[in-house]
């Protein structure tokens, strides 16, 4: 029985992994260093903190990585205060059928507090969520299953099995996995490898499907 759903927010919420890649792309072009697709998509999913380490570790001590991290923070927000943040489809159709039915709803996101919570309320999805966890509060970040426990701990539901995580990047879905929790894989723009995708309970196209009883009937 369905007792918990959580959500990441970036490429499962929101539309945002494609911003934050051309933004990022477009702070390497500004300067002389380069950026990889295999840098750019491993950083899928990750905290700031592991995220800095990751572009450090390609690019060397040496690189700017303060001043690029808030240009692109800068070119992405620029680009959602007029329209607010690209939502994917099926999220308020997988949302209001949840509300419907008393799921408690909690967030789990890599993306700063601040950032996460402004783009929820902006909106307009802030009201559907009782549970809130963020890649700050944890010391271990994805593919590290702490934010997601931090999130069950939230909602207060101690049976990790009973609750569904909706995940895109390869590292949320180890952490949901490693969680105990059931994970549905919803592509975006990186394809976890296959000993992942064993690992998963469901995979779908959009949010849409899972907004039925059947989706959760053979929980």
């Amino acid at each position: 029985m369905l007792h918990a759903a959580i959500f990441d927010m970036d490429g499962i919420l929101f539309d945002t992994e494609r911003l934050y890649c051309e933004a990022w792309r477009a702070v390497f072009s500004e300067t002389d260093y380069a950026l990889s697709d295999e840098l750019l998509f491993s950083c899928a999913g990750l905290n700031a903190k592991d995220t800095r380490a990751a572009v450090m570790a390609a690019c060397g001590s040496e690189f700017p990585y303060e001043a690029c991290a808030d240009r692109v923070r800068d070119r992405i927000f620029e680009w959602m205060r007029e329209s607010g943040p690209p939502e994917k489809p099926g999220v308020r159709a997988l949302l209001d059928y949840l509300s419907a039915r008393s799921i408690p709803v909690a967030l789990a996101t890599s993306t700063s507090e601040k950032s996460a919570r402004w783009m929820m309320e902006r909106s307009g999805l802030a009201r559907y969520f009782s549970g809130w966890a963020f890649g700050s509060e944890v010391v271990r970040g994805k593919p590290e299953p702490d934010i997601f426990l931090l999130a069950l701990e939230r909602l207060g539901i101690k049976d990790s099995s009973s609750c569904v995580v909706f995940e895109d990047s390869p590292a949320g879905l180890t952490a949901a996995i490693e969680a105990g929790t059931k994970a549905v894989f919803v592509p975006d723009l990186v394809t976890p490898d296959r000993e992942i995708l064993a690992h998963v309970w469901k995979r779908i196209d959009s949010l849409e499907e899972a907004a039925s009883d059947r989706f959760f009937s053979n929980m």
